[in-house]
This record gives C-alpha cells, structure tokens and sequence, in this order.
C-alpha cells in the first residue's frame, strides 16, 4: 500500500510538470509610413501658359510652319527626401497634325482641320539635397534614355536622375520646360479664324 502511493504522487508531480506554462514573449510592432509632400513653391497646382502672335507672313512659301521655342521654369518642393517623375496627357490628342509619342495637339480650326502640333522639351535639370542646398546638375531620364534635355514622351515617365533607370533623390526639383509649336501650311489660306489650343496634363509623382 505505501509503494502505491508513493508511485501516485510522482505521477502527479510529472505530470504537473508537464503542463506548466512557459514563458512567452509577445512582439508588437507598429509604426506608420507618411509620403513626403510635394508642391510647386506651396500650390498643388499650376497653369503654364505659352503664348504665341503669329501672323500669315510668317509661313514659309511651301510647308509647315516652325515657330521658336519659349520656356517656363518650373520648381518641385518636398517636405522629405524622395525621386519624382511625371507622365504627360494630351487633351487634345485628336488635333496632333502628324502622330508621334512626342507630339502634342493643337487643336481644330474650320471645324475639322489640325492647326498643327507641338514638343516640349525638358531641360536644366537640377535636385537640391536640402531646400537651401547647391543645386546638382542631372539628366532627364525615361527608363529607356537618357539625356541633360530630353523630349517628353507621352508614353513613359519623365524624371531625374543620373542614368537610365537610376532616379536621384532629393528634395527640391527644378526644370525648364520649352514648348515649340508646328502650325499646319492650311492656315496661310485659312479665310477664318484660328487659335492655338493646345492643352496638356503633367500628373507628377513621387516616392520615398
């Protein structure tokens, strides 16, 4: 009778033993991921405008007519480090006088006729590592090409960088953006009026 309790009570210890509890340690992690913010000079929105006088006397006597390019200037702020790029939208897709990834619409006059196209071209590239920083000199890249100005392409994305597909991070950026229209031979005959009307989207974005 004693060796049966005592064989009992070790069958207890064991298997109190067995179902002890280990220690357990738990692990949270949290945390939040803010993108920087980006404006030109604290908009988020600008209208570049391009203004061209053109008169009949200007057209050569046969052809098209090529006007010289004028320039605006544009500026990118961010709040943080980080690569931009843009894409282009032609709102007047359906007025390019010769169909190219690099021509742009200039709308219609006598109801269905082109008034002619035109290119714009990025250049002076620049990225600052800090809002009061030097500004370091790059190219405009398009995942495919490389250049210090290149033609925007309305297909691939337009950015800074260094090479070909390298991006250069930074916080400020900055470019010169030259529109040069080509207006359509008709309208040296042309009885009515015509207007260029050219409209383009830049939708920029960026990363961390």
């Amino acid at each position: 009778m004693f060796k049966r309790t005592i064989i009992a009570l070790s069958l207890i210890a064991v298997s109190s033993a067995t179902l002890a509890a280990p220690p357990v340690a738990n692990i949270a992690v949290s945390g939040s991921i803010t993108p920087p913010t980006c404006t030109f000079n604290g908009v988020e929105k600008i209208d570049l405008e391009y203004v061209f006088d053109v008169s009949p006397t200007m057209f050569p006597v046969s052809g098209n007519l090529t006007l010289d390019e004028k320039t605006n200037h544009i500026e990118v702020v961010c709040d943080a480090t980080t690569y931009l790029t843009f894409t282009s939208t032609d709102n007047r897709a359906d007025s390019v006088l010769i169909a190219h990834v690099n021509n742009f619409g200039l709308g219609l006059f006598n109801t269905d006729k082109k008034v002619g196209f035109y290119t714009i071209l990025v250049k002076n590239l620049t990225v600052k590592q800090e809002t009061d920083g030097t500004p370091q000199t790059v190219s405009g890249i398009n995942g495919s090409g490389v250049a210090a100005s290149i033609l925007v392409d309305k297909t691939k994305k337009i950015g800074w960088g260094t090479s070909a597909a390298v991006l250069r991070s930074g916080k400020v950026f900055a470019a010169d953006l030259d529109v040069k229209p080509t207006l359509s031979a008709e309208l040296k005959t042309s009885t009515g009026d015509a207007n260029l009307d050219g409209d383009a989207t830049l939708a920029f974005a960026f990363a961390l």
